[in-house]
């Protein structure tokens, strides 16, 4: 399909020609997402910032534990990371609605390279320590918060309501994919080079995902016509859509429970690869890895899945099958079963990933879509609470044991919802994977 033809699609809401149930129509399907120019640019860009992301989480972590030997501080270096998701991600939704998107890029990955930098820098000169590692650390957070609403926006305006599933799995597969390629090079850089090397690395993935999304401009949409006319217009649109519809208000919730009580492990892979596995840093990437290739390998399937997509069933299934394998892996002190359990983990969080934003953009009218992906950020950022909670967990309780406990609260909060995601048929799936 021309570049023209697209937009005449997305402007008409002309279906995909999707024959149910067949892999041809699937890869039709994810073949038109890609010939359009902008969003192979956008993937690139953000193909490139999550490769940063992912080796900078490693290296953060392991830093953390080299210089202050205590789970607790880890804990609080993932909380300093992730906090500004949780307080600017509304605010960062607001902008979305309100600024044009490719320049909202533009500057959170300009700042990107100036803060990796200032941490290459730092470590290299031997005058690294641990606060102003967290201090600089907070700064990626905040780009963070602001980046993704505009990078998740900027898909639906580009692509349009009957493509956007194809489109964020293909995101989830960016993801998955650097999320292999970022540890082991974390790992690599940190056994061989030293953080500065990492930083600078960082620093680089950075730069070139500026490049890529360099020019986009006005291509990625906002500001929206029909935004409220005031911040607090915009944020109490945001919070009604979010909480009245009632698929929408299940994945929040879900949402909260898996980043507060499942997601907080990653956090505690050094500690669990150093006390428990007794390994070093390669391994440790290598740990994070395995779960990037099973969210590779989940990605890849929602992405060329074949004819009609339950988007509901999906997502329940991811947020069951994540906490039930964390379980599995606490118990496990051999190297082997842990990383097959988090190829698995990887799987399932593949399908909460892609559906989670799926489900929400796609119930988010056009006024409300970069407030509702604002509180979805939010929901996202709630996980530096969970990470002081399980650094409290792993010191006084020993880290196999809090991930036990958190897998076990988060399926009490997930379970009923999950449920409830599955009965409910009110919400039809349609053809070209976008479900109302």
């Amino acid at each position: 399909m021309t570049t023209s033809r697209a937009r005449r699609c997305v402007t008409l809401a002309c279906p995909v020609s999707v024959i149910p149930g067949s892999a041809a129509g699937a890869r039709l399907a994810m073949a038109e997402v890609l010939q359009e120019p902008s969003y192979r640019r956008l993937w690139t860009s953000g193909f490139c910032m999550n490769v940063a992301r992912w080796m900078d989480l490693v290296t953060l972590g392991w830093l953390a534990l080299q210089l202050t030997g205590s789970p607790f501080m880890v804990g609080l270096a993932a909380f300093a990371r992730s906090a500004p998701l949780m307080v600017v991600g509304p605010f960062g939704g607001v902008i979305a609605d309100r600024v044009r998107r490719g320049r909202v890029l533009i500057v959170t990955q300009a700042a990107g390279v100036a803060t990796a930098l200032a941490l290459a820098v730092t470590f290299a000169a031997g005058v690294g320590g641990y606060w102003p590692l967290v201090a600089l650390e907070a700064v990626f957070g905040a780009l963070w918060a602001i980046d993704f609403p505009a990078r998740r926006t900027a898909l639906y305006a580009i692509l349009g309501a009957h493509r956007v599933a194809q489109a964020i799995s293909l995101e989830t597969v960016s993801m998955q994919l650097a999320k292999i390629l970022g540890p082991l090079a974390a790992g690599v850089c940190l056994a061989q080079l030293g953080p500065g090397a990492c930083f600078a690395s960082i620093a680089g993935l950075y730069a070139m995902g500026l490049v890529a999304s360099a020019g986009l401009g006005g291509r990625l949409g906002g500001p929206v016509a029909s935004a409220p006319a005031s911040v607090g217009a915009s944020l109490r649109a945001g919070l009604e859509v979010a909480f009245t519809h009632r698929t929408m208000r299940a994945v929040l919730l879900a949402t909260i429970a898996m980043n507060t009580l499942y997601f907080t492990y990653q956090h505690m892979l050094p500690v669990f690869a150093r006390d428990v596995l007794a390994v070093g840093p390669l391994v440790l990437g290598a740990l994070v890895a395995a779960d990037g290739c099973g969210a590779l390998v989940g990605a890849l399937a929602i992405a060329s899945g074949r004819g009609y997509l339950a988007h509901r069933t999906l997502f329940a299934t991811g947020i069951v099958a994540g906490p039930v394998l964390l379980v599995a892996m606490s118990g496990s002190r051999s190297l082997a079963v842990c990383l097959a359990l988090l190829v698995l983990m990887g799987a399932a969080e593949s399908l909460f990933a892609a559906m989670q934003s799926t489900l929400v953009l796609l119930a988010a009218p056009e006024h409300a879509r970069g407030g509702t992906m604002g509180i979805l950020s939010a929901c996202i950022g709630t996980q530096p609470i969970g990470t002081l909670f399980i650094g409290l967990l792993a010191a006084s309780l020993g880290v196999a044991l809090a991930f036990a406990v958190n897998a076990l609260l988060a399926l009490v909060v997930i379970v009923p919802l999950a449920i409830g995601l599955v009965r409910r048929r009110s919400q039809p799936t349609v053809r070209g994977g976008a479900s109302r």
